[in-house]
């Protein structure tokens, strides 16, 4: 049987592994919207870039935004509230999202790219969901204040 002290443990590595897929696949989104920004930058030379896809690119853009905001919120929480709270997430949530980003980035020429971006935004609102069930619990100051910042995101994520 484990004892407290292991069990700590175990839930701080898988925190941990969820944080890092988290920034795994806010680099991924960086690295797609940048490539596909240069391929567009190069494709209006000879041709007109569609408004669909700039469209696309715009949202993909604020979706990376949105994770990054989702991960400075975790780490501020994880700081504040070390002790009290072990774990925000479940790390499927962290593994689905960077699987979502690698198929993403792996794609050819934007395949799928509107399904793609509505499975991301619908993964990316599961984790501000889970972040506000998991602070909701807590009466702390920090709590409050990240609490108001995922609600800002829930209510601004676009629809696709």
């Amino acid at each position: 049987m484990d004892t407290p002290r292991e069990m700590d443990r175990e839930m701080d590595r898988e925190r941990m592994g969820s944080l890092k897929h988290q920034t795994e696949a806010l680099k991924l989104l960086h690295e797609l919207h940048s490539n596909r920004m240069v391929r567009n930058n190069c494709n209006t030379n000879s041709t007109t870039v569609l408004i669909a896809e700039r469209a696309r690119e715009s949202l993909l853009a604020r979706l990376g935004d949105i994770l990054s905001q989702i991960i400075s919120i975790e780490q501020d929480l994880m700081r504040s509230l070390s002790g009290e709270v072990k774990c925000f997430l479940r790390h499927k949530d962290s593994v689905d999202l960077k699987n979502i980003c690698l198929r993403m980035a792996l794609s050819e020429s934007g395949h799928d790219s509107d399904r793609n971006l509505k499975e991301l935004r619908l993964c990316l609102q599961i984790l501000v969901n889970n972040l506000l069930s998991a602070v909701r619990d807590h009466n702390h100051l920090s709590s409050t204040g990240a609490t108001r910042r995922l609600m800002g995101i829930s209510i601004t994520l676009p629809d696709i």
